[in-house]
């Protein structure tokens, strides 16, 4: 059995109208302090746009690039380190991922489709995605990964996901968003759950159950917490989240990220 940890940030800011940009570079950093394994990752990641822009939509930040159904193409680079254990020893990984997204307020369909590649092996995975609109804050979508382990064959993957967002007259937003992937061979099956509550179009606070969720690709945690995300200013994002991996032992792990949009 898996319990929040407790975890509240609040912080008082106004709302400020957003501004146009059409560019994104992101940071984020993961950790753990798991028994059996430690690891941690940087990810560092440039996102460009390739349609108009959304600034104008009533929507908070964070949602922009999901709802405002624009069209882009991005470059991610993680980099990762693994602890030393009874099993393995110690070791760095890095790997790329390259990937874009289609959609467009022309029409209700969205597809993604992205290529990630790890340097220190031969291992890869391609993901696609195809989505529809339901309504103009919803959508669903379907999802298959090919993903080749080096030494250990390929294998499909096929989920479906949804997300959906409501509108309140005073200015506040409830996001909900649910994904379940039926995994072949060395993945096992995962459940992910998030509800997030925006003061504002700038500030959110929310909770997340993820069930062998797979954090930058390497890692599979099951995990129950909490994550904020504070828009500074309509540019600039500040990010956090912490959750309870076993309640028996306190293992937990815990990311921050950054981003700013131009």
């Amino acid at each position: 059995m898996k319990f929040v940890l407790p975890f509240t940030l609040f912080v008082c800011v106004s709302a400020v109208a957003a501004e146009p940009f059409s560019s994104e570079v992101t940071f984020s950093h993961f950790n753990n302090n798991y028994e059996d394994y430690g690891f941690s990752s940087n990810n560092l990641g440039y996102r460009y746009y390739l349609s108009g822009d959304s600034s104008e939509q009533n929507l908070p930040y964070a949602a922009l690039q999901q709802f405002g159904r624009r069209s882009s193409v991005a470059i991610n680079y993680l980099s990762s380190d693994i602890d030393q254990t009874f099993w393995y020893d110690g070791q760095s990984l890095d790997a790329w991922n390259i990937g874009g997204i289609y959609q467009s307020t022309e029409h209700d369909w969205h597809f993604s489709l992205e290529h990630m590649r790890l340097s220190k092996f031969s291992s890869h995975k391609t993901s696609f995605s195809a989505g529809y609109y339901i309504q103009p804050g919803w959508l669903v979508k379907l999802h298959l990964q090919n993903e080749d382990v080096e030494n250990r064959g390929s294998y499909q993957h096929f989920g479906v996901s949804s997300e959906k967002i409501w509108v309140f007259d005073s200015g506040s937003f409830l996001n909900f968003s649910a994904s379940y992937f039926n995994n072949d061979g060395i993945r096992s099956d995962s459940l992910a759950l998030a509800l997030d509550y925006y003061f504002d179009s700038a500030l959110s606070v929310g909770a997340f159950i993820n069930e062998n969720t797979t954090e930058d690709y390497l890692v599979s945690v099951d995990r129950v917490g909490v994550r904020s995300s504070w828009f500074v200013t309509p540019q600039l994002q500040l990010k956090a989240g912490i959750g309870l991996e076993d309640a028996s032992d306190s293992e937990y792990a815990w990311d921050l990220g950054v981003s700013w949009r131009f």
